[in-house]
Protein backbone atom coordinates (compact mmCIF):
# COMPACT_ATOMS: atom_id res chain seq x y z
CA UNK A 1 0.00 0.00 0.00
CA UNK A 2 2.97 2.12 0.90
CA UNK A 3 4.61 1.10 -2.33
CA UNK A 4 1.66 2.33 -4.06
CA UNK A 5 0.80 5.54 -2.61
CA UNK A 6 4.64 6.50 -3.51
CA UNK A 7 4.22 5.79 -6.96
CA UNK A 8 0.81 7.78 -7.42
CA UNK A 9 2.71 10.53 -5.19
CA UNK A 10 5.60 10.46 -7.76
CA UNK A 11 3.33 10.48 -10.62
CA UNK A 12 1.73 13.49 -9.83
CA UNK A 13 4.85 15.03 -9.07
CA UNK A 14 6.13 14.23 -12.67
CA UNK A 15 2.92 15.40 -13.77
CA UNK A 16 2.99 18.65 -12.86
CA UNK A 17 4.46 21.06 -15.67
CA UNK A 18 8.49 22.79 -15.11
CA UNK A 19 7.83 25.63 -13.52
CA UNK A 20 10.90 28.49 -14.03
CA UNK A 21 10.92 31.71 -12.82
CA UNK A 22 11.10 33.41 -16.31
CA UNK A 23 8.97 36.79 -17.62
CA UNK A 24 8.29 36.57 -21.28
CA UNK A 25 9.43 38.98 -23.39
CA UNK A 26 6.99 40.08 -25.71
CA UNK A 27 8.57 40.91 -29.35
CA UNK A 28 6.55 42.91 -32.42
CA UNK A 29 7.93 42.54 -35.68
CA UNK A 30 10.91 44.67 -35.64
CA UNK A 31 13.78 45.77 -33.65
CA UNK A 32 12.85 45.25 -29.82
CA UNK A 33 15.59 47.39 -27.31
CA UNK A 34 16.23 45.29 -24.11
CA UNK A 35 17.72 46.94 -21.32
CA UNK A 36 20.82 44.81 -19.40
CA UNK A 37 20.10 42.44 -22.09
CA UNK A 38 22.82 39.40 -20.46
CA UNK A 39 22.63 40.84 -17.31
CA UNK A 40 26.04 43.13 -17.33
CA UNK A 41 24.78 46.08 -18.26
CA UNK A 42 25.09 46.02 -21.80
CA UNK A 43 21.74 47.11 -23.50
CA UNK A 44 20.69 44.93 -26.45
CA UNK A 45 17.69 43.99 -28.91
CA UNK A 46 16.07 41.15 -30.46
CA UNK A 47 15.09 41.58 -33.99
CA UNK A 48 11.46 39.56 -34.78
CA UNK A 49 11.62 39.26 -38.92
CA UNK A 50 9.28 37.94 -41.13
CA UNK A 51 10.38 35.36 -44.36
CA UNK A 52 7.50 34.77 -46.59
CA UNK A 53 7.79 31.42 -48.86
CA UNK A 54 4.28 31.77 -50.45
CA UNK A 55 3.73 28.84 -48.27
CA UNK A 56 2.83 27.13 -45.30
CA UNK A 57 6.89 27.11 -44.80
CA UNK A 58 7.59 30.67 -44.25
CA UNK A 59 9.03 31.65 -40.98
CA UNK A 60 10.10 34.08 -38.29
CA UNK A 61 13.65 35.15 -37.96
CA UNK A 62 15.39 36.32 -34.61
CA UNK A 63 18.28 37.99 -34.09
CA UNK A 64 19.51 38.85 -30.88
CA UNK A 65 22.30 42.06 -30.03
CA UNK A 66 24.15 42.57 -27.71
CA UNK A 67 25.74 46.13 -27.46
CA UNK A 68 26.90 46.44 -31.46
CA UNK A 69 27.77 42.48 -31.84
CA UNK A 70 25.51 39.79 -32.43
CA UNK A 71 24.86 36.92 -30.20
CA UNK A 72 25.39 33.26 -31.82
CA UNK A 73 23.10 29.88 -30.59
CA UNK A 74 25.06 27.07 -31.65
CA UNK A 75 26.91 27.96 -34.84
CA UNK A 76 24.17 30.61 -36.36
CA UNK A 77 23.74 33.97 -36.06
CA UNK A 78 20.36 33.70 -35.60
CA UNK A 79 17.03 31.34 -34.86
CA UNK A 80 14.07 30.80 -36.77
CA UNK A 81 10.55 29.27 -35.50
CA UNK A 82 8.59 26.88 -37.63
CA UNK A 83 5.07 28.05 -37.99
CA UNK A 84 3.82 25.57 -40.49
CA UNK A 85 0.28 26.49 -40.82
CA UNK A 86 0.23 28.08 -37.27
CA UNK A 87 -2.76 25.47 -35.90
CA UNK A 88 0.53 22.91 -35.71
CA UNK A 89 3.59 24.54 -34.83
CA UNK A 90 6.64 22.44 -35.72
CA UNK A 91 9.25 24.97 -33.59
CA UNK A 92 8.30 27.71 -31.48
CA UNK A 93 10.67 30.25 -30.42
CA UNK A 94 10.12 32.30 -27.50
CA UNK A 95 12.30 34.83 -25.06
CA UNK A 96 12.33 35.64 -21.55
CA UNK A 97 13.97 36.93 -18.58
CA UNK A 98 14.99 35.34 -15.58
CA UNK A 99 18.30 33.96 -13.79
CA UNK A 100 21.26 32.15 -14.83
CA UNK A 101 23.79 31.18 -12.27
CA UNK A 102 22.58 33.67 -10.21
CA UNK A 103 22.57 36.52 -12.97
CA UNK A 104 19.76 38.13 -14.58
CA UNK A 105 19.71 37.37 -17.90
CA UNK A 106 18.03 36.84 -21.32
CA UNK A 107 16.74 32.73 -22.47
CA UNK A 108 15.20 31.69 -25.47
CA UNK A 109 13.34 28.74 -25.27
CA UNK A 110 12.59 26.58 -28.52
CA UNK A 111 10.31 23.68 -28.45
CA UNK A 112 10.52 21.70 -31.31
CA UNK A 113 8.09 18.88 -32.48
CA UNK A 114 9.72 15.49 -33.88
CA UNK A 115 7.58 14.91 -36.96
CA UNK A 116 6.65 11.33 -37.74
CA UNK A 117 3.99 11.32 -40.62
CA UNK A 118 1.80 14.39 -41.21
CA UNK A 119 2.58 17.33 -39.38
CA UNK A 120 -0.77 17.82 -37.39
CA UNK A 121 -0.07 14.43 -35.95
CA UNK A 122 0.53 14.92 -32.07
CA UNK A 123 4.79 14.68 -31.86
CA UNK A 124 7.11 13.91 -29.31
CA UNK A 125 8.14 17.60 -27.90
CA UNK A 126 11.66 18.56 -26.45
CA UNK A 127 12.25 21.85 -25.06
CA UNK A 128 15.56 23.42 -25.07
CA UNK A 129 16.05 26.69 -22.74
CA UNK A 130 18.97 28.39 -24.09
CA UNK A 131 20.65 30.97 -21.21
CA UNK A 132 22.45 34.33 -23.01
CA UNK A 133 25.91 34.86 -21.27
CA UNK A 134 29.40 36.64 -22.22
CA UNK A 135 31.63 34.11 -24.34
CA UNK A 136 34.78 33.88 -21.76
CA UNK A 137 36.80 31.67 -24.35
CA UNK A 138 37.68 34.56 -26.16
CA UNK A 139 37.49 33.09 -29.35
CA UNK A 140 33.76 34.07 -31.37
CA UNK A 141 31.26 36.72 -30.70
CA UNK A 142 31.40 38.35 -27.07
CA UNK A 143 27.58 36.71 -26.38
CA UNK A 144 26.65 33.73 -26.97
CA UNK A 145 23.13 31.58 -25.83
CA UNK A 146 24.22 28.09 -24.14
CA UNK A 147 22.20 25.05 -23.43
CA UNK A 148 20.49 25.75 -20.05
CA UNK A 149 18.18 22.73 -20.08
CA UNK A 150 16.41 20.21 -22.16
CA UNK A 151 13.01 18.77 -21.46
CA UNK A 152 11.83 16.06 -23.00
CA UNK A 153 7.85 16.36 -22.28
CA UNK A 154 5.62 13.04 -21.33
CA UNK A 155 3.05 14.67 -23.41
CA UNK A 156 2.73 14.59 -27.36
CA UNK A 157 1.77 17.87 -28.85
CA UNK A 158 0.10 18.75 -31.76
CA UNK A 159 1.63 22.92 -31.51
CA UNK A 160 4.88 23.28 -30.16
CA UNK A 161 3.45 26.95 -28.43
CA UNK A 162 1.28 25.14 -26.69
CA UNK A 163 3.98 23.08 -25.53
CA UNK A 164 5.68 26.29 -24.19
CA UNK A 165 2.70 26.88 -22.42
CA UNK A 166 1.97 23.49 -20.60
CA UNK A 167 5.12 22.56 -19.81
CA UNK A 168 7.10 26.06 -18.98
CA UNK A 169 3.48 27.85 -18.40
CA UNK A 170 5.04 30.86 -20.83
CA UNK A 171 1.47 32.67 -22.31
CA UNK A 172 0.38 31.80 -25.32
CA UNK A 173 1.03 34.52 -28.11
CA UNK A 174 -1.28 37.24 -29.38
CA UNK A 175 -0.81 35.42 -32.55
CA UNK A 176 -1.92 31.44 -31.45
CA UNK A 177 -4.24 29.87 -34.18
CA UNK A 178 -3.88 26.39 -32.37
CA UNK A 179 -6.67 24.42 -29.95
CA UNK A 180 -6.81 25.45 -26.55
CA UNK A 181 -6.24 21.45 -24.96
CA UNK A 182 -3.14 21.42 -23.23
CA UNK A 183 -1.57 19.48 -25.99
CA UNK A 184 -2.98 21.74 -28.74
CA UNK A 185 -4.75 18.62 -30.62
Amino acid sequence: MIVRMLALFAAAILAEPVSYDLTPIRLQAGVNPVQDIAGDGQNGSISLDWRENGNAWAYDIFMVRVGGSIATIGDKDFITDQPHTGEDAIRAVRFARGKHAGKSTTFALVADRKIEEAVPDPAATTITIYALVANEDGIGTPYHFVQAKQLHSKRRYCNAHMALFTELRLPLPKSYDGLSSPDGC
